[in-house]
């Protein structure tokens, strides 16, 4: 891992922005890692930071809003990384990570179990968020229906 990498990669203010928050490949993406790069960087050091990286912005995460965690499940291709995962389980003593498989539901498929959930809700006219965990300034029913 390069320590180093690792200290620019963590100086994106969004790290630092305070919760609700989310992001995805609008955010984090190849342009943003390469922007950090010095030009030395090898491809197995990159790795091996940007894996650092992922498990400690979890911790950190996890040690300000719910320090008293005792047990992480994970979903996602991650899942799937016994490197994340053991990594993961290392840097969180005391706390059992497992993935969503050991409760009977597919790592894979809990994204779209989710956005189900949001189609049933939008189909029964009920809010599809909880604005304490989004941000929002009220319960709002998310999408819209459009008849052929």
């Amino acid at each position: 891992m390069d320590d180093a990498l690792l200290s620019r990669l963590l100086d994106d203010p969004w790290f630092a922005a305070p919760p609700p928050k989310s992001t995805g490949r609008d955010q984090f993406h190849l342009q943003w890692v390469a922007s950090t790069f010095t030009g030395c960087e090898s491809p197995a050091d990159v790795q091996a930071t940007l894996l650092a990286l992922t498990v400690r912005t979890i911790v950190d995460a996890l040690r300000a809003s719910q320090p008293q965690t005792k047990r992480v499940i994970a979903c996602g291709g991650g899942v799937h990384n016994p490197v994340l995962m053991t990594a993961l389980a290392e840097a969180l003593p005391g706390c059992i990570v497992e993935s969503t498989g050991a409760h009977g539901i597919d790592p894979d498929f809990v994204e779209a179990m989710g956005f189900a959930w949001l189609a049933r809700q939008t189909l029964l006219g009920l809010p599809g968020n909880v604005p304490s965990v989004t941000g929002a300034d009220g319960a709002r029913i998310l999408g819209g229906t459009y008849p052929a």
